[in-house]
């Protein structure tokens, strides 16, 4: 039988049976569990048609027969009635009948598999009997607690400088056409740590008029690449002109770019030439010397290379060398390590074999033991066993390093698999999660979010996890993991059933839920997602990532509510829903501890959603202004709501006094709040709160007082500009607070004393119409912690820096 008709027809039953799945009927609800066992058998059978082998046409006959036994089934006239909505089986003999005929159906597939496997048992999909919250952790186990450094956004190196200078000679010199610098080298290198070193130095920034980065790794997505490419010089979003624009627009857009420029550009992570072949009708040879580097694991994806010379070869450490950079990561850059541990130190690094990789996973390690030469010698033992030389080195160490993270930091850990390769988390983002998930220990007068960052900085302090960007006030804006971590925390989640990774049609298609899989993360067009028609019900998490973005299509996947059922996390950042209002089905969802989703176009929340008491963390992109309805005061565990754009939300109708306050006591960031008249009543109901936006053009007077927000951190306000408002108010600023952003507020000269005096200010950024006035004097002993001063579209500017003078120790101006 043919195999393309096969296929075809499998996958209408697939969409067929999907569907009957999804709909509301007391006859289906019935007979759901024998439908799923069913529903698994086709995708199992389109797995085997999907394969080449030598008995292919002989299992097509039976899988023929198998189908058509199937067919009759789901195409029955009165059950296709039942999907819309028409009718519902009624009659006793018409149930026993289905019920006989699907049970038969699905032993023949079970048979089937069996004889396919060898196997005497098949597998089903899980009852509801299987728990698959995340893992608690231990009440009574202990933290391990990194130093308490700062954390460092750029990557220490040793042993490169004469590497550098190399390169950076192969960029500044000889041929003016266009010319590629391959950096080939093994897995743990330093090939990106180069590139990176070359790339910011400062004769190669003076060179080159343009400089542009991407990160093309294993997986790839030509779009995604040249949206990389075209914003990597932090002047465009993704978001503004490119959103809307297909591949052949990039890559002409990319063309006008670097016309007429040196450009530097950089191919980071680049295993196939496929990219390049791509890319190069892009990059205009205007004989001016411009260059392009990649990086590669692969010589041959050097030697392919059209433009390209001889590779540069990047070398191993030597012993000092990595001694050296294991003394900086162990002990920091100011402090040596003690005599003591010297010879220790050298024979350990001896076992790295030069590689950057293991000396820094290593001290990453040696950074958790005491300073104690019993103990450093126990682990320098412990490495003749684990490390050895050749290709798979790197995960040798990183074995090492994972068998020393205590439980907890495990699935930290293991978590970052579940999002796309090489990509800049939010560190926010991350620890609610985390938090969402269970990872965190719950500890009594401590706050989950602090904890949450305690884990983040210990992985950090180890070596595993790398710091983006740092915030302002003291802590990670955002992280990310070396392309080797990220490949060990793929297989390793898999291997330890915690998490499934799955990307691409193929992948989607053919996938058969395993028994207790907690947590799904898919990196597909969306698309390819909906018509792969995955049904996992007793899934506990769920990412989605679109991997090629369409911001110009809407998505309809409410059916998302109706299926998973057991959710804790539902992230669909990313992907733009056909959704004005947030489905009614969403209530559903009774264990959601977490909620991202993006909807351009919505505007209401239903009263609903107060149905969902678990939900912790919301996120939701749009375009307008949201409204929350009163019902979410009842929602008492809510710490995170972020709305982009704003967020206006109801007060509640029935309280009786300020004694009987609805309040949200947990939540611990808000933004964006859109206030309107009662602004200060809804703040009150908000104490806790530590991070806090908010826009007040509808205010009326312009003037708030937040002084009663005790806890609040990093306030940013955009004001309703009124002259004169502010004439009787005195303390409007909590004194708590760390980092102030002001916008079109009109705060009169003769009141910044207000924010002078605030103790404990760290960041202070005044935007367009912040202040009113000509002359701004400050006052004696005024910002006794102020470190940085951001001064955007600010009148008097330059008068203002110049009195400044020693007062404040650094000044960032964004002019």
């Amino acid at each position: 039988m043919d195999e393309r008709i096969l296929n075809n027809f499998n996958d209408s039953l697939i969409s067929r049976l999907w569907e009957l799945l999804c709909c509301r009927s007391s006859f289906v609800d019935s007979m759901k569990d024998q439908m799923r066992i069913l529903y698994a058998g086709l995708r199992f059978l389109r797995s085997i048609l999907r394969e080449h082998h030598e008995m292919m046409d002989e299992q097509n006959e039976k899988i023929g027969a198998l189908l058509g036994e199937a067919g009759i089934i789901i195409f029955t006239p009165t059950l296709s009635r039942v999907i819309e909505g028409e009718v519902s089986f009624s009659g006793s003999t018409q149930v026993l009948d289905f019920c006989d005929m699907l049970a038969s159906t699905n032993i023949h597939i079970k048979n089937f598999k069996d004889q396919i496997s060898g196997s005497s048992t098949i597998e089903s999909l899980p009852n509801s009997s299987h728990s698959l919250r995340a893992p608690e952790v231990s009440q009574t186990s202990s933290r391990m607690l990194s130093k308490g450094k700062m954390p460092i956004a750029r990557e220490i190196m040793v042993g490169l400088d004469d590497e550098a200078a190399k390169v950076i000679g192969r960029l500044r010199w000889g041929s003016k056409q266009v010319e590629i610098v391959p950096i080939v080298g093994m897995a743990g290198l330093g090939k990106t740590t180069l590139a990176k070193k070359v790339y910011n130095d400062s004769s190669v920034t003076c060179h080159f008029h343009i400089r542009l980065w991407c990160t093309v790794s294993q997986e790839f997505n030509m779009k995604n690449v040249l949206l990389q490419i075209l914003c990597s010089d932090g002047k465009h979003s993704r978001k503004d002109e490119f959103q809307n624009l297909d591949k052949h627009a990039l890559l002409e857009k990319l063309y006008q770019r670097l016309l007429k420029n040196r450009y530097l550009v950089v191919f980071d992570d680049v295993w196939d030439i496929k990219v390049w072949n791509e890319l190069r009708i892009s990059f205009p040879d205007d004989k001016n010397q411009s260059r392009i580097i990649f990086t590669s694991r692969s010589s041959n994806v050097a030697s392919q290379v059209q433009y390209g010379r001889e590779p540069h070869k990047i070398r191993c450490l030597t012993v000092e060398e990595s001694f050296e950079l294991l003394q900086k990561k162990v002990f920091g850059e100011e402090e040596e390590c003690p005599q003591a541990l010297h010879e220790l130190g050298m024979e350990i690094v001896k076992k790295c074999w030069g590689l950057p990789f293991a000396v820094v996973v290593v001290a990453g390690i040696l950074a958790t033991i005491k300073h104690d030469i019993l103990l450093w010698e126990k682990f320098a033992e412990s490495l003749t066993s684990t490390m050895v030389s050749g290709t798979d080195q790197w995960k040798k160490s990183l074995e090492l390093s994972y068998e020393h993270l205590p439980y907890h930091l495990k699935a930290c850990l293991l978590y970052f698999a579940a999002f796309p390769e090489d990509e800049k988390i939010g560190a926010k983002k991350l620890m609610c999660l985390w938090i969402a998930e269970g990872f965190v220990e719950i500890i009594e007068g401590e706050k989950s979010e602090d904890i949450a960052e305690e884990y983040l900085m210990d992985l950090i302090g180890r070596n595993l996890v790398m710091v983006g960007k740092n915030r302002s006030i003291g802590g990670v804006k955002t992280c990310y993991i070396h392309d080797l971590i990220f490949e060990f925390c793929k297989g390793k989640a898999k291997e330890k059933k915690f998490l499934q990774v799955l990307g691409g049609y193929d992948e989607l298609s053919t996938f058969n839920e395993p028994p207790n899989l907690p947590r799904l993360s898919i990196c597909s067009s969306v698309e390819d997602f909906i018509k792969s028609r995955l049904f996992c019900p007793h899934l506990a998490s769920l990412l989605l990532f679109d991997a090629t973005p369409r911001y110009d299509k809407l998505f309809n996947i409410s059916f998302l509510f109706c299926i998973y059922k057991h959710l804790n996390v539902l992230n669909l950042e990313g992907i733009n829903l056909r959704l004005k209002e947030l489905p009614a089905e969403v209530e559903s969802l009774l264990c959601l501890r977490y909620l991202a989703l993006e909807a351009e176009d919505m505007q209401f929340i239903p009263p609903s959603i107060a149905k969902l008491s678990h939900l912790e963390t919301f996120w939701l992109h749009s375009n307008l202004v949201v409204s929350l309805p009163d019902s979410i005061w009842n929602m008492k565990k809510l710490r995170h709501i972020h709305v982009r754009g704003r967020v206006a939300i109801h007060l509640p109708s029935n309280d009786n006094g300020v004694e009987n306050l609805s309040t949200l006591p947990n939540l611990d960031t808000l933004s964006c709040l859109c206030l309107f008249k009662e602004g200060e009543n809804l703040l009150r109901r908000i104490p806790n709160v530590r991070q806090l936006k908010i826009s007040d053009y509808h205010t009326g007077n312009g003037v708030l007082n937040m002084s009663q927000l005790e806890c609040l951190e990093s306030l940013t306000w955009w004001g309703n500009y009124s002259s004169g408002s502010w004439e009787h108010v005195e303390v409007p600023f909590p004194m708590n607070l760390k980092k102030l952003s002001l916008e079109n507020l009109g705060l009169p000269c003769s009141k910044m004393s207000l924010i002078e005096e605030l103790p404990n200010l760290e960041v202070l950024e005044l935007r367009l119409q912040s202040m009113d006035g000509q002359r701004w004097e400050l006052m004696e002993g005024g910002f006794p912690k102020l470190r940085v001063l951001t001064l955007t579209y600010f009148k008097g500017v330059y008068q203002l820096l110049k009195r400044l003078r020693s007062t404040i120790a650094e000044i960032v101006s964004n002019l």
